[in-house]
């Protein structure tokens, strides 16, 4: 069945009729091609290239960056179990979730504490993190059934958490693919 695209919450809703395992990603329209091609997969918001640059200005000032590496190890992706904190998620600005929250943490100490030509390279990636934070917000409502044990449902959790295996090479497309896209909802 092919992804749909609806006009508001209830029509959302609506398109989800019928799956028994749902999760709500919440996303900005920067990343809609991304997903609709290769579907969900772990991105990590920058470039690998811009992630080992922003680590070796704060490794050479001393910067902690523990919260900022676990994420960068970390392959998963977080879908909401209701689409209302999906929608909560991306109304609020938080698009690029933990990702981004880890990043800025890390940008700011080295805006504190560094020279102009690193000061420069934190300029350009908080560019890059306001353009993703002021793009539309999506939601994306994505069948997750038959995923098996990779998906981990926390009954305490409001969310499903989809785990890569660490040790594998980077897939190239998602187990989660464009296929799982039951509905897309661009937030107005």
């Amino acid at each position: 069945m092919a992804m749909i695209y609806v006009a508001n919450e209830v029509e959302l809703l609506n398109a989800c009729s019928g799956h028994t395992v749902l999760g709500f990603h919440g996303t900005t329209s920067l990343a809609c091609e991304r997903i609709e091609t290769y579907g969900f997969l772990p991105h990590k918001v920058l470039a690998e290239s811009e992630h080992e640059g922003i680590l070796c200005i704060a490794s050479s000032l001393g910067i902690d960056t523990a919260g900022y590496t676990d994420w960068l190890r970390m392959r998963s992706v977080t879908f909401a179990k209701h689409v209302e904190d999906a929608i909560s998620h991306v109304k609020n600005g938080s698009s690029g979730g933990q990702g981004l929250r880890n990043i800025q943490v890390v940008l700011g100490s080295i805006a504190e504490h560094g020279d102009n030509t690193q000061k420069e390279v934190v300029q350009r990636v908080n560019e890059k993190i306001l353009l993703m934070r002021k793009a539309v917000p999506v939601v994306y409502a994505v069948d997750l059934s038959g995923l098996g044990p990779r998906l981990v449902n926390d009954q305490h959790q409001p969310f499903y958490q989809y785990y890569w295996n660490p040790d594998a090479p980077w897939p190239k497309s998602s187990d989660i693919d464009q296929s799982r896209l039951v509905a897309r909802l661009i937030i107005v």
